[in-house]
């Protein structure tokens, strides 16, 4: 082309219009001050979030005059102050993607506000021999929330009694995805059983998921709030009692909810009349080795066989309680296929105990 060829270019000249090795709009005043923020925010008991979200909300409330720098340019700018960590990239998004998790049918087709919750244990301080358990709860959509209580133990109780106090302080979700634990499960081998945590649950209109077993990435957004609940909570202070822990846990919460900026959304005045009462599983389909050398899922202690072409994808089960049915889909491109149904009846003791919403 003919500009290419013209005797009059110089390729030194730097036209950017900003010298070279500085921003083009924000000063060195501008990184002074989140240098400042990010120290005092640092230094604050009180706090416990110094990245560049942190850093925005304590400049608008330092600074309401001046404007602030977008996100992605406070952090860019505290990689150059070496104030930020590396992020950790999650291994697992792609085989996730890969063999079909359903996640746009849990997080979007279903309907309704999704809440995560799990156990944390194996927590010691200093002189005391006993371990500290927790139970953590999240939000991963917007209005997004993390929350954390210490609790005596992992059972059905303190699931049932923690969950109460979380519904009637922020908001009681549509549905909680939880663990395959004892706790939440109930027995290792009764077949078909609705356990204490799922009538509870159930009774309040809030159904069940079951995450899938010994994939801990299938409770992504818990388990990345539990990370969050080690890095800037547990690991960085030495604790010197139970009542410390407490008084701490609570700053952390307060400044979780201020850090998320989580707007509790209005109180629904009554229960809704077309509840109906189902549980979902989500599970990776297995090949039943010693055996049949059939595809299953394991749903409460029953194998569920299902076409071989589907081992190792991800299937969500649906059981719908009064009609006592399982539907099982896959989700391929966000788009949810049933591929089985099947009668799946509740074990008539369970049942007995549960006419309140069966």
């Amino acid at each position: 082309m003919s500009w290419t060829k013209s005797p009059n270019q110089n390729f030194t000249k730097d036209n950017r219009g900003w010298p070279k090795g500085e921003r083009r709009k924000w000063t060195k005043e501008d990184e002074k001050r989140i240098r400042k923020i990010y120290k005092q925010l640092k230094n604050d008991p009180y706090q416990f979030y110094t990245g560049a979200t942190a850093i925005e909300q304590e400049w608008r409330r330092r600074y309401p005059e001046i404007q602030p720098p977008p996100l992605r340019t406070i952090g860019r700018i505290m990689a150059d102050l070496k104030l930020s960590g590396k992020r950790r990239k999650d291994r697992h998004k792609g085989a996730a993607r890969y063999l079909c998790y359903p996640e746009y049918t849990i997080y979007t087709l279903l309907g309704g506000r999704v809440l995560e919750s799990d156990f944390i244990g194996k927590k010691y301080i200093t002189g005391r021999t006993e371990p500290l358990n927790f139970i953590a709860f999240s939000f991963k959509k917007e209005p997004k929330l993390r929350y954390f209580k210490r609790i005596s133990s992992q059972t059905a109780d303190e699931f049932i009694k923690y969950s109460k106090l979380f519904f009637r302080k922020f908001e009681k979700p549509d549905f909680i995805k939880v663990d395959n634990s004892l706790a939440t499960i109930g027995s290792a081998s009764g077949k078909r059983n609705i356990s204490k945590a799922m009538k509870f649950l159930l009774e309040n209109q809030v159904i069940p998921i079951f995450a899938v077993p010994r994939k801990p990435f299938s409770q992504a957004s818990i388990e990345g709030n539990n990370s969050v609940f080690s890095r800037k909570f547990w690991n960085r202070i030495e604790f010197k009692s139970v009542k410390e822990v407490d008084e701490k846990l609570e700053w952390f919460n307060k400044a979780s909810e201020r850090y998320l900026n989580y707007q509790r959304p209005p109180k629904e005045k009554s229960k809704k009349k077309n509840f109906i009462p189902k549980i979902y599983f989500i599970r990776q389909v297995k090949e039943d080795k010693e055996k049949t050398e059939k595809a299953f899922i394991d749903i409460l202690n029953e194998k569920v066989f299902l076409p071989k072409s589907y081992i190792n994808y991800f299937v969500l089960t649906e059981w719908n309680l009064r009609q006592e049915m399982l539907y099982i889909y896959f989700e391929k491109e966000q788009n949810p296929k049933m591929i089985k149904k099947l009668s799946f009846k509740i074990n008539q003791k369970s049942k007995e105990r549960c006419t309140d919403f069966i």
